[in-house]
């Protein structure tokens, strides 16, 4: 084999090497977004619909509403969003005072504190751990005409703030994809940059 023969081949050898190694990273690059994919699961959230319960545990946290603060006939805070699971704990701070429900979602199934005639004095409390998902909507009977009403929303968002929007899969995986596109022609470039010249035919 002549000394041209030989560079002829070492150039055609380090040309098809080249070109292997730079489509070997395209093909992971792709590879690498399909797995990507892939692996995203489905997560399902907490909660639910099911019987109503006047005790805790509920999964879903703890929130207090105060009974007649400082002697003022109202609930604190009147209105209050919650997940499904969570429960309220009312606690009287004044006398004679109740918690009537006066709207609920089908099947709720919330008794309140008691019968409309039955009222408690500073210290008692009582809780319920709210399911069903909904308005609910309350008073205190002695002092309703006094505007002593509270709320409840369960389920819908508990933050106000600003979301970062969400970046789906699909644009993901194509962004992968591109760098890996980006890389095998970049390579393919580099190739031709650094040996250049025309590179015959492949046959032995």
């Amino acid at each position: 084999m002549t000394d041209g023969e030989a560079d002829d081949s070492v150039t055609r050898r380090g040309f098809l090497l080249g070109s292997a190694g730079v489509a070997a990273v395209g093909a992971t690059g792709t590879t690498a977004a399909a797995e990507g994919e892939g692996s995203q699961g489905t997560t399902t959230s907490g909660g639910g619909s099911g019987n109503e319960s006047s005790g805790g545990g509920g999964g879903g946290g703890t929130k207090t509403v105060k009974v007649g603060p400082g002697g003022e006939l109202v609930f604190e805070p009147a209105d209050l969003q919650i997940s499904p699971g969570t429960t309220v704990k009312w606690v009287w701070e004044s006398n004679t005072h109740n918690v009537v429900p006066e709207s609920q979602p089908d099947g709720a199934g919330w008794e309140g504190s008691g019968s409309d005639s039955e009222t408690f004095d500073s210290g008692h409390t009582y809780e319920h751990t709210f399911d069903t998902e909904g308005s609910y909507e309350y008073f205190c009977a002695p002092h309703k005409s006094a505007g002593m009403t509270g709320a409840i929303t369960v389920g819908g968002s508990e933050s106000s703030g600003p979301t970062e929007p969400a970046i789906p899969a699909s644009a993901k995986t194509l962004g992968v994809a591109t760098s890996g596109a980006l890389a095998f022609t970049l390579g393919l470039a580099y190739f031709f940059m650094k040996f250049g010249g025309d590179y015959g035919e492949f046959d032995e």
